[in-house]
């Protein structure tokens, strides 16, 4: 090719190009053989391209085609359904840690109480309402963490 607007024909045929540059090179393309010539092989590789038959896909092919897709969007799903979970569990654990009831001074007693309840029963004279808390939930650990006897399975 003689002419050296190669780049100006592709973006001429593509749809590229400005409006304002189309009528120049519109009147360029009067001129010029090579752009031309460049345009009618451009224009002929594009009716060849949409005059081809397409490919027949067994339906083997496209039942397996159809699974890697819904696999492939299903783990990235997954991944940050994983990663939402971990973060969830993080708060948890630090919420847990760091929790402590009104009057306390550290939070690791927090978890020595409920362990402490859940073991003992609780005095019947004691009946503040921060305890009797910490006792139903510590009963209620106690009775969902123990295993079941024959009769309640059944």
């Amino acid at each position: 090719m003689g002419c050296d607007r190669s780049a100006e024909v592709h973006a001429y045929y593509d749809g590229e190009m400005p409006r304002q540059q189309r009528a120049a090179f519109e009147a360029h393309l009067a001129d010029c053989a090579d752009c031309r010539q460049v345009l009618a092989e451009l224009r002929k590789v594009s009716e060849l391209i949409a005059a081809a038959p397409l490919a027949e896909m067994s339906p083997m092919a496209l039942a397996r085609l159809q699974q890697t897709w819904f696999a492939a969007k299903d783990r990235g799903v997954m991944r940050i359904a994983g990663w939402l979970t971990a973060v969830a569990a993080s708060i948890l654990i630090a919420a847990l840690l760091l929790w402590k009831h009104p009057g306390e001074e550290a939070p690791v007693r927090v978890a020595s109480n409920w362990q402490t309840a859940a073991v003992m029963p609780p005095a019947e004279t004691q009946h503040d309402e921060a305890s009797s808390d910490l006792v139903v939930v510590a009963q209620w650990m106690a009775n969902d963490l123990s295993p079941l006897s024959a009769d309640q399975t059944r």
